[in-house]
């Protein structure tokens, strides 16, 4: 009497062990489970690299602060130059700090800034300085009317803003390297987010006026904040130009 090695079920067999597949359904009910772990997955995964950039971006903020401050502690106070006073190359700001940030190349390019390898390329930067500081008020001829303010001349530096981060739409080019916030409040809202991008760390596609999301703020006194975007929107619509050093507010008609 031969015997049968076959699952009793009549299904396949190897080498005589039994082999059972799955059914369709259960095969479907696998996938499904997959895919809900996937989409629960996937955001928290794009949430943390989006946190850890944000960091990164940061830290790459608090260094240059560190370079800005070391090369105005040996300039009597002074900040290096922007592309708006000068054409030569090598005088530009963000050249001038170079050898006081270790020689370092990688921090002035944020890593959350889609046009970085652009900005790589030209010699440009992901961070802007803030014209209030850093650019004199001038005559049409040229004439010095208000210079610009020395770091240690700022009686608030823990809430003037020295350094913003930079609009996707303000070009990659190395002369691309302060604001024009000065004329914010004329220009409004677009002429804030033409310059900086507050809503540089965000999960997901912009909305229209760029509020849905932060950015991070480089201070005169060193340290970084990342403020939400919507936040300075309210302060921008109540005549506030967040960009100003508070003793100028004070002192504006």
């Amino acid at each position: 009497m031969s015997k049968s090695f076959g699952p009793p079920d009549g299904g396949a067999s190897l080498r005589g062990v039994p082999v059972y597949g799955f059914t369709l359904i259960e095969l479907l009910v696998v996938i499904a489970i997959i895919g809900l772990l996937a989409a629960m997955l996937f955001p928290a995964l794009g949430k943390a690299s989006a946190k850890a950039k944000q960091v990164r971006c940061a830290s790459n903020m608090r260094q240059i602060g560190l370079g800005i401050s070391m090369y105005a502690d040996d300039f009597d106070g002074k900040l290096p130059q922007t592309a708006h006073e000068t054409l030569s190359t090598n005088k530009i700001w963000i050249r001038q700090i170079h050898s006081y940030v270790g020689n370092s190349d990688d921090i002035r390019l944020c890593p959350a800034d889609p046009t970085r390898m652009d900005r790589r390329e030209s010699g440009g930067t992901s961070y802007i300085l803030n014209d209030f500081i850093s650019l004199p008020i001038v005559d049409p001829f040229g004439q010095v009317l208000v210079p610009v303010p020395k770091l240690d001349q700022l009686r608030q530096p823990s809430e003037s803003v020295l350094l913003f981060e930079v609009a996707d739409e303000y070009g990659p080019s190395i002369f691309s390297d302060h604001t024009h916030s000065r004329s914010w409040l004329r220009s409004g809202w677009k002429g804030v987010v033409a310059d900086i991008q507050p809503d540089r760390h965000r999960g997901g596609a912009p909305n229209e006026d760029r509020t849905k999301g932060r950015a991070n703020y480089l201070f005169v006194d060193g340290h970084v904040e990342s403020i939400d975007a919507a936040e300075l929107k309210s302060q921008f619509d109540q005549g506030i130009n967040f960009a100003q050093p508070p003793e100028f507010r004070q002192s504006s008609p």
